[in-house]
């Protein structure tokens, strides 16, 4: 993934992943240039079927503006919490 980041992309991180590698693969994307979001899903099978997830976002906040469309699909509440 790595080697396809530059400026004029981003990487969305939607697994729960551990805050050390969160930071670890922010900073990766970052050397390259590339935008880099933490989007946690909160919810159940049944939520992601009815798309009633919550989604918790962290990181570049374009990117979070940029994929909205996406989290509105998923779910029904998106935030943005901040770096």
């Amino acid at each position: 993934m790595l080697q396809e980041i530059n400026a004029s992309k981003g990487y969305v991180e939607m697994t729960g992943t551990d805050s050390e590698t969160s930071i670890d693969i922010a900073e990766a994307v970052g050397s390259k240039g590339g935008r880099y979001l933490e989007a946690q899903i909160q919810g159940s099978k049944g939520e992601a079927e009815l798309g009633t997830l919550v989604i918790l976002a962290a990181g570049d906040r374009d990117l979070y503006e940029d994929c909205q469309s996406a989290f509105q699909a998923m779910g029904k509440h998106s935030f943005y919490l901040g770096k």
